[in-house]
């Protein structure tokens, strides 16, 4: 099953990519990606992740939270 993680960040491509990279190696398995700027320098980001247990998204969203410049970290509806 794919779950979605929406968040917001204020630094733009450079801090989805450490996001990124911080999920892989960590080795939760994303499956898309997506980002909208929105006002001022503020994107929005959603990463789809396969979900094998609810526990690994659960962690993914830990994992996210404890990220610097990402916020409002929740699950998006599909």
């Amino acid at each position: 099953m794919n779950r979605t993680i929406s968040f917001k960040m204020n630094k733009g491509i450079d801090s989805a990519l450490r996001v990124l990279t911080t999920l892989r190696r960590k080795q939760f398995d994303v499956q898309g990606f997506s980002m909208i700027r929105t006002e001022g320098k503020d994107s929005e980001f959603k990463i789809t992740l396969v979900d094998k247990k609810q526990e690994s998204f659960e962690r993914a969203m830990l994992q996210m939270r404890k990220l610097v410049d990402v916020y409002d970290v929740s699950e998006a509806a599909e």
